[in-house]
């Protein structure tokens, strides 16, 4: 009886293990397929300038050869929603990739900077993240014409993933869970893409 289990043993250790490290490695080389698929260019940046709120000029050419996560947030109380997603992403990839993060953030008349700074919590010294706001009448349709926004996202809190040859990758709606998702396995992937 001693003998079958330690035969028993030897042979979960033999063959067991290398079909469990197998089976975790084969999926985790799917997942990334799937999203290098995934993030294939999709279209290029469209011409633009806006201003950030330290009074610094953004342009295509600026953004070019860095990778960016540039994400587009209305108005409403979908923003303090937006901006902790946002958030969320910055921390868990800070240290390890030093993304570039440029939000464009919409406001109602009477609102002011600052105390929108505060409510959202970005980083205001942060020389990785461009922060830019913008008139909640002018937000949709510019960011629409300036990243070639598809139809299907227009007007609502968007995250773009835009690589330093000024490509799309991918976009994704910040109020979708399962989109959001998606980028939390895809946003790895591409901030170590091969160029």
């Amino acid at each position: 009886m001693n003998r079958i289990l330690r035969f028993t043993g030897v042979l979960i250790i033999l063959v067991g293990m290398p079909l469990f490290a197998w089976y975790f490695l084969e999926k985790g080389t799917a997942m990334r397929k799937n999203a290098m698929r995934s993030l294939e260019p999709k279209t290029v940046l469209g011409h633009f300038e806006t201003q950030t709120e330290k009074d610094q000029t953004v342009t295509p050419a600026s953004l070019n050869g860095k990778r960016w996560l540039i994400a587009v947030i209305g108005i409403g109380e979908s923003r303090i929603y937006a901006a902790e997603v946002i958030l969320k992403l910055y921390r868990q990839s800070q240290d390890e990739f030093h993304p570039k993060f440029l939000t464009i953030t919409g406001m109602n008349s009477g609102e002011a900077m600052p105390a929108m700074s505060q409510l959202l919590q970005f980083p205001s010294n942060n020389n990785d993240w461009l922060i830019c706001y913008m008139a909640a009448e002018h937000i949709y349709p510019f960011s629409a014409e300036a990243f070639n926004i598809p139809e299907v996202y227009r007007n609502q809190p968007v995250i773009i993933l835009v690589d330093e040859n000024q490509k799309i990758r991918n976009y994704y709606l910040i109020n979708d869970s399962r989109q959001m998702q998606t980028l939390v396995r895809e946003y790895p992937v591409f901030l170590s893409l091969k160029n």
